[in-house]
């Protein structure tokens, strides 16, 4: 049984070369620009959220701004889950690692059914996983992760808006 979400889609074809010049120049600026404006505020270990989260937004939403809120939403769950399993258990011992977990679980059995498809979801996943790396929980300041990914998630979106809107002006009629 298959339904029409479950379909693959058909990428569009790869740009010409000249065109894939002009968006690797266009990532390389927005990558300096966010660099610099976020280790104002941002520790440089933290930057990856917002990293991640244009990562996750460019290729699993394809830059779809309505979906962006969701994307945001639930990296941030994913950041939260992440950090629980590592207070929890630290402040509640073995009671704390059990609530964690199984509400981790439950969080998971969400994601599966898709029932909280705005807050749990693929971004979830993902923001967990990278979040509960211990490299990451060793060195990582939450509230900056958590700043790094909204806030990364909301510059990435309207410079990705902006420069849509842009291109749409200059785009052949058809």
């Amino acid at each position: 049984m298959t339904d029409a979400s479950s379909t693959p889609t058909q990428d569009a074809p790869p740009p010409g070369k000249l065109v894939a010049l002009a968006i690797l120049a266009i990532v390389i600026g927005l990558v300096i620009v966010w660099v610099s404006i976020a280790t104002q505020f941002i520790a440089d270990t933290s930057l990856v959220g917002g990293f991640m989260l244009l990562w996750f937004w460019a290729v699993y939403e394809k830059l779809d701004t309505q979906r962006l809120p969701a994307a945001i939403l639930g990296a941030v769950v994913g950041i939260a889950l992440a950090w629980l399993l590592v207070w929890a258990p630290t402040n509640h011992g073995t009671n704390g690692l059990i609530a964690a977990l199984v509400l981790l679980l439950v969080t998971l059995y969400l994601d599966i059914l898709r029932a909280v498809p705005l807050a749990i979801n693929a971004a979830t996943t993902l923001f967990l996983t990278l979040a509960a790396a211990p490299l990451v929980q060793l060195h990582v300041n939450w509230g900056e992760l958590v700043l790094s990914t909204v806030a990364g998630g909301l510059f990435f979106g309207v410079v990705a808006e902006g420069l849509k809107r842009v291109a749409a002006k200059f785009a052949p009629a058809s």
